[in-house]
């Protein structure tokens, strides 16, 4: 129940009705729909939006790895945001942010990087406040929230990806349909905004203690969790933005069925963010977990290195699972791993800042990779070796043992 309802209906001497404690969710969920689609949207239309804008394939391997920059460089400023303007303000900042960068796209190349960095900074403030508002309107009750959140950013992943190509034929050209997307976003500012309002007086979270950051990444099991997040998050955003591209060119599918695939692939994560984490919490160790979100993935990547036209689907939908799998088991990890809330807090921060500014070199290296060999071998050598030190790296993160109490 929304502890903000409950408070409400207190006050009034009432019960508060379903539907007043589940509109929060609600609201929160639509706004995790906003944090994938905009830009898993470019990946299937890269080629269009190449021609249309005379951009290289290395100028938009540069497109695809901005958001990841952005998240990096702009997640450990959202604390400071929640502080000035409130969890729930800060959120409606970042959807506006989203917004207008929606809208900036469709105005040519520089339009396409500028509104790109903005709507980027928009959902590095989703990313990481969206728990926290979470958390505020159901306190210990958040969990199945959470998982909701978590779900709808998987699934508006696999919605980008599946419908960018339907909606740029619909629309008329990749640039019109990326702007459709705005629809989507619009309906989560306003109700995002009558959310904020409705939460004007709640109190404001304080700023975090500056350097914790680093000091962090002094302890070995913060730096093994750390680079999980990032080398999990490297496969999976190199995968977002040229797997497409990948089965049009390797096995020989149509632009339409390599988006299918791709959404495929993405889609598989939507079950996956639901289950996993409470699977995964119920013993200390997770290293049958860690195995089963990679394994799949160096088969999906192999089967594309060596037998293309096989059975793309499966590789596809291999690829999809495993990188279902990990995310999800990254998320958990850094509340495993974790000795309390504000702990917790910090390796959070530390996971997505320092974590996504590695993964953006994914998305970036196999497109110049491609564009240096006019190949997609070199760049799936790449993904393969990201998967194998996401193995490595999370066999030693997936150890039942606690940061130190000083980290």
């Amino acid at each position: 129940m929304s502890q903000q309802a409950s408070a409400d209906a207190a006050r009034a001497g009432t019960t508060p009705r379903w539907w007043w404690v589940a509109a929060p969710a609600a609201v929160l969920v639509l706004v995790a729909l906003c944090l994938r689609a905009p830009f898993a949207a470019v990946g299937p239309l890269l080629g269009e939006l190449g021609d249309d804008l005379g951009l290289s394939t290395g100028a938009l391997a540069v497109v695809t790895a901005l958001p990841l920059v952005c998240f990096g460089l702009v997640s450990p400023f959202a604390p400071a945001l929640a502080a000035r303007f409130g969890v729930h303000g800060a959120v409606l900042v970042g959807v506006a942010l989203i917004a207008a960068g929606v809208l900036l796209r469709v105005a040519g190349a520089p339009g396409l990087f500028i509104g790109t960095v903005l709507l980027s900074g928009g959902i590095a403030v989703g990313n990481v406040l969206l728990p926290a508002a979470a958390r505020e309107e159901y306190g210990a009750r958040a969990a199945v929230v959470l998982g909701l959140i978590t779900a709808s950013m998987s699934g508006s992943a696999a919605l980008g990806a599946g419908l960018a190509r339907p909606l740029s034929s619909a629309a008329g050209g990749p640039g019109a349909g990326l702007l459709l997307w705005g629809v989507l976003v619009l309906v989560a500012l306003l109700a995002m905004g009558a959310l904020a309002r409705a939460r004007r007086g709640a109190p404001r979270p304080g700023a975090a203690p500056s350097g914790g950051r680093t000091a962090i990444l002094r302890d070995r099991v913060a730096l093994a969790v750390t680079l999980y997040f990032g080398f999990q998050s490297l496969s999976f955003y190199a995968m977002l933005t040229w797997l497409a591209d990948v089965l049009e060119s390797e096995s020989g599918v149509s632009p339409v069925a390599a988006g299918g695939l791709l959404a495929v692939a993405t889609g598989l994560a939507v079950p996956l963010a639901l289950v996993i984490p409470g699977l995964a919490g119920r013993r200390p160790g997770q290293q049958g977990w860690i195995l089963l979100g990679a394994l799949p993935a160096i088969a999906a990547i192999t089967g594309l290195l060596l037998a293309p036209e096989a059975a793309p689907l499966l590789w596809a939908a291999l690829y999809g699972f495993g990188s279902g799998v990990a995310f999800p088991l990254s998320i958990m990890l850094i509340v495993a791993r974790s000795r309390d809330v504000a702990q917790t807090g910090r390796l959070s921060a530390t996971a997505q800042s320092v974590g996504y500014l590695l993964a953006a070199t994914g998305p970036l290296g196999v497109g110049l990779l491609h564009d240096a060999t006019g190949a997609w071998a070199p760049g799936l050598l790449l993904m393969l070796t990201a998967v194998v030190l996401q193995l490595v790296v999370g066999l030693a993160a997936a150890r039942p043992r606690l940061l130190s109490p000083a980290a």
